[in-house]
């Protein structure tokens, strides 16, 4: 019985102080693939109080169009994707705050599906998106994203994202948060669209150094994900071997660097 009116006086508070939320979005030449899109979901779909903006000088019109919205706070910073992330943090007023990334196209209602699995002991809850066509397999212990996730605030106003860290900043957001008790929660709906341009292979080797460096994942999940790309590979399956070796690469020197 105590247990259960603990959660409605938190549920009840929950309505009190998410009537707004702030939402954090990071830029650089970000116009395409679909900003106006993004931006226009983020306020359809979300109560927002102010959307920050952490451009790093963007020279495409970026910023631009940003500013024909209301409500809007823009920071001009160069600087890497996590101390982005980190700037943002520190302007956020309000309680929750999410994290919308600008190729990101938010489902309907967004906002009213996602707040529906905050309960106490929960700190984030990270969105799914379908992207490159495909909707993302749920993966509890995978590595996070922070393209369309909620954030509890308290939890992360005093994290401090390495200068260098350029991807991979969203794994030691979710570490953070695991280690003050809380827990960050995968789920499938709502499920948004992810645009995204990234480069996957481009990035694979800072991804792997970011995370032996930073103790981001256990080496034994990379090799186990070789082992995976391996065996598709002997039973003929189209597989391609360099980004799990570059990852493994990356690890290794990561490593070195931590001492």
């Amino acid at each position: 019985m105590a247990k259960f009116i603990k959660r409605k006086i938190f549920h009840l508070n929950l309505v009190i102080f998410m009537e707004k939320i702030d939402v954090i979005m990071i830029t650089k030449n970000s116009l395409n693939p679909c900003l106006k899109e993004s931006l226009d979901s983020i306020f359809k779909n979300i109560p927002v109080n102010r959307l920050i903006v952490v451009d790093s000088f963007s020279s495409d019109g970026t910023v631009d169009l940003i500013k024909k919205y209301e409500k809007v706070k823009i920071i001009r910073k160069d600087c890497k994707r996590g101390r982005a992330r980190q700037a943002g943090i520190k302007e956020v007023e309000t309680k929750w705050f999410a994290f919308v990334d600008s190729d990101v196209v938010l489902a309907e209602n967004w906002f009213n599906k996602i707040k529906k699995y905050i309960t106490p002991e929960v700190g984030a809850i990270e969105g799914n998106v379908k992207i490159w066509g495909r909707i993302q397999k749920i993966r509890p212990m995978g590595r996070a994203y922070t393209n369309c996730t909620l954030v509890r605030t308290s939890l992360v106003k005093d994290i401090k994202i390495p200068e260098e860290m350029s991807v991979f900043e969203d794994q030691l957001i979710r570490k953070h948060i695991e280690k003050k008790g809380f827990k960050w929660l995968k789920v499938s709906d709502p499920c948004s669209v992810h645009m995204s341009t990234s480069n996957v292979l481009r990035d694979s080797y800072e991804v792997g150094r970011m995370s032996g460096k930073y103790k981001l994942f256990p080496f034994w999940l990379y090799m186990w994900s070789l082992f995976v790309v391996l065996l598709k590979r002997f039973l003929g399956k189209p597989v391609d071997l360099r980004i799990q070796l570059r990852i493994i690469k990356g690890y290794v020197k990561g490593l070195t660097e931590r001492f």
